[in-house]
């Protein structure tokens, strides 16, 4: 009874339907209600918005996530009335409004108690206080941030075939890290974590947009590896797709490698702290070539102690970070105890189905 209560709390509120008939092959009971078959509601949808370094996404994204999300995107203006106007307008245009709430991912150092960005070195934008809460008060006042790379991490986690505890490492306009242990998403007492990006590599001398010189994804990010590019090609101008043909023509060639091998030391130091033999691997470097892959798992492997006894395994993954939003917006606003506080945390299992 306690569970048919729930379940027709859940219809009512348009987070579940009914479809089709009752299992026949169950036993009927004399006791307690005839069954029914129930799943994710096709016609709910939920608000998210990706803030990005280059572009920002606003989308209306399905319950049920195996149907295709409407979006729009936008060039990230540099101004918060742009970037508030723009993410307005995508909004009205998508015609969402149900459960007056939005789930949005930022990159950087998130707070999430105060909805606050601590700090975002690729984005100062959003550092702004009380940005975050701008943008919820476009759907009513309610919002639910979570940190890019963790909602990375719990979008892979929802997908299914994980493994229970893994290193995910994004390769992007920054280089970022989650961990997750024992499924569960690792929190820090402080609120930041992950920060592979911005560890040290002996003898690079780049700044980096945080301040400080010689952080690693001034070489393995977007940015970084264009700049690896044009120094090998002589090249003052260059673009992705430049990069991307010179890799597909002539595969990993040394400058890459040792870029490579750079984002790999920095890897093994981390699953040798956390303890961890499955990495995750998503973003523009694994996807360069259909050999990245393997040498980065070759490279880890021989930087980490692991790597010396026991299986090590480095896939690359798609990036569904949109998965991870609903996972979260599930967990945090839609299937909360308004009494008890809801950490970001295990994926429902509900999504894992």
């Amino acid at each position: 009874m306690t569970a048919g209560n729930v379940v027709d709390d859940l219809i009512g509120q348009g987070l579940l339907e009914e479809c089709g008939p009752a299992a026949e092959a169950a036993p009927r009971s004399p006791i307690g209600r005839p069954p029914r078959n129930v799943r994710l509601s096709s016609g709910c949808e939920l608000s998210i918005v990706e803030l990005g370094v280059r572009q920002t996404a606003v989308i209306a994204q399905p319950l049920a996530c195996d149907r295709t999300p409407r979006r729009i995107e936008i060039a990230t203006p540099r101004t918060a009335a742009s970037l508030l106007d723009g993410i307005s307008r995508a909004r009205q245009a998508l015609h969402v409004q149900r459960h007056g709430f939005v789930t949005i991912s930022v990159p950087g150092v998130l707070e999430p108690e105060t909805d606050t960005v601590l700090c975002s070195p690729n984005l100062r934008l959003i550092e702004l206080p009380g940005l975050l809460r701008r943008i919820g008060e476009l759907w009513g006042g309610r919002l639910c941030a979570v940190q890019e790379i963790q909602a990375l991490a719990l979008g892979h986690q929802a997908a299914g075939n994980s493994p229970e505890s893994f290193v995910l490492v994004d390769f992007g306009d920054g280089v970022g890290g989650a961990v997750v242990a024992g499924g569960q998403l690792f929190q820090s007492t402080l609120p930041m974590s992950g920060e592979l990006g911005h560890t040290a590599v002996s003898g690079n001398t780049r700044r980096c947009a945080c301040g400080a010189e010689g952080c690693l994804e001034t070489l393995v990010s977007r940015r970084g590896l264009l700049k690896l590019f044009g120094d090998r090609t002589k090249q003052k101008r260059t673009s992705w797709a430049a990069l991307t043909g010179r890799v597909s023509e002539r595969g990993i060639e040394p400058w890459l490698a040792k870029a490579i091998d750079a984002a790999a030391v920095v890897i093994a130091g981390a699953i040798n702290l956390v303890g961890t033999q499955d990495v995750v691997l998503m973003g523009d470097l694994p996807n360069l070539h259909p050999e990245v892959g393997p040498v980065f798992e070759t490279l880890i492997r021989k930087h980490s102690l692991i790597g010396r006894f026991a299986r090590l395994t480095c896939v690359v993954a798609p990036r569904r970070r949109g998965l991870g939003l609903v996972a979260a917006a599930i967990d945090r606003v839609l299937l909360a105890d308004p009494d008890v506080a809801s950490p970001l945390g295990r994926v429902p299992g509900a999504l894992r189905a």
